[in-house]
């Protein structure tokens, strides 16, 4: 059974910001706070991200409603975006894996010694640091898409042409 790790929130509903709830993955969570503050908004964004498509489900009219529409002093996003971190305690026990070290189950083949040596290391407060791993991953897809491809790419400035007048031939 896979746990929640963590929930990040980007323009969905009243989170204009990014914000990040992490949980501990043990025992039961509680998300407290005053009327009004996005409590039932943080379950909105994880049934939303889950594949509801109901707008009546997620308390809203339109399935616009999810996205931050603005408020006075903020303008509205125009986006929405949650993501889930969901971790197998039967594969990530939080402990910081030694180099190369890979269970067989997180990438299939654990000889794969490429694979091990791509792997970032979880950090020393036992949590996985997803931006790092997406940074990495967009580093070597531009690094292999510029392998791929032929020639050179050089980006300079464009020099304005200058105009060509004809000379008049000599009679």
């Amino acid at each position: 059974m896979l746990k929640l790790k963590k929930v990040q929130i980007l323009g969905f509903k009243s989170f204009c910001d990014r914000t990040e709830v992490q949980l501990a993955g043990q025992g039961i969570a509680a998300i407290v706070g005053p009327n009004g503050c996005g409590k039932s908004n943080i379950s909105d964004a994880i049934t939303w991200v889950l594949g509801e498509q109901s707008a009546k489900s997620l308390r809203g009219i339109k399935m616009e409603d999810v996205i931050f529409a603005g408020t006075r002093d903020r303008k509205p996003t125009g986006m929405a975006e949650v993501s889930l971190t969901l971790v197998d305690p039967e594969v990530y026990d939080g402990n910081t894996l030694a180099d190369g070290e890979l269970p067989a189950e997180l990438f299939g083949d654990s000889q794969n010694t490429e694979t091990a040596q791509n792997v970032t290391s979880i950090d020393a407060l036992g949590d996985w640091d997803e931006t790092a791993v997406r940074a990495e991953a967009a580093q070597e897809t531009e690094d292999a898409t510029l392998e791929a491809q032929p020639g050179q790419t050089y980006e300079t400035e464009a020099k304005p042409k200058a105009k060509l007048h004809p000379t008049p031939k000599p009679t």
